[in-house]
């Protein structure tokens, strides 16, 4: 009985030694500059070789989970890489994962965790928009999915603390996700192109 109870107890944590693995990977990340822009996240994503497309899903993963990475970058780097319908695919995949490991962490530790991630300005906004919006939450969620530039990330995350279940969730993220991050990605693409070319 106490052996069990000791497998659950580890089990509990692991998702903490998870998370905490991941804001490592992004702090050093941060730290040698692979985030500084989109061409050096390409280097680095490159050196990869065949396993280069989990690399960049798994770095879609991490900026949802820890939301201090420059998102636009990271899919900027995956169309350039990929092509524009890959990019998106692989995208898709990572923020998607990313966005349900997000909802149920929150909603199995809750405010402590977010507080733990967040910077003070966008814990406030994480508060702020958990208790403003625990009846709307589905419609605020479709919106801000809809939207390229809206906060989803951050909306993904607070949905954990509000009434809404899994199930539709998961609906949600699966069906509005993919116009957010089309639209988005070849939007800064362009301008990343244009940027490029005036330089």
């Amino acid at each position: 009985m106490k052996e069990r109870s000791r497998k659950n107890q580890i089990l509990q944590f692991l998702p903490i030694v998870g998370l905490l693995f991941f804001f490592g990977l992004a702090i050093y990340g941060k730290y040698i500059g692979i985030f500084s822009s989109t061409h050096s996240l390409q280097v680095f994503i490159r050196q990869f070789g065949s396993c280069a497309v989990l690399v960049f899903i798994l770095l879609q993963v991490i900026q949802v989970i820890v939301p201090i990475l420059p998102g636009g970058i990271s899919t900027v780097a995956g169309l350039v890489l990929f092509g524009p319908f890959l990019g998106i695919l692989y995208s898709y995949i990572g923020l998607v994962i990313g966005a349900i490991i997000g909802f149920l962490l929150i909603r199995k530790y809750g405010v402590g965790l977010a507080k733990l991630f967040l910077s003070p300005k966008k814990f406030q906004q994480f508060q702020s928009i958990v208790e403003n919006n625990q009846k709307t939450i589905k419609r605020f969620l479709i919106i801000t999915l809809l939207i390229p530039f809206a906060p989803d990330d951050l909306i993904c995350l607070a949905a954990g603390l509000t009434t809404i279940s899994f199930k539709d969730y998961l609906k949600i993220l699966l069906f509005f996700k993919p116009w957010s991050i089309a639209i988005y990605g070849l939007l800064m693409l362009y301008l990343f192109n244009k940027v490029e070319a005036f330089l």
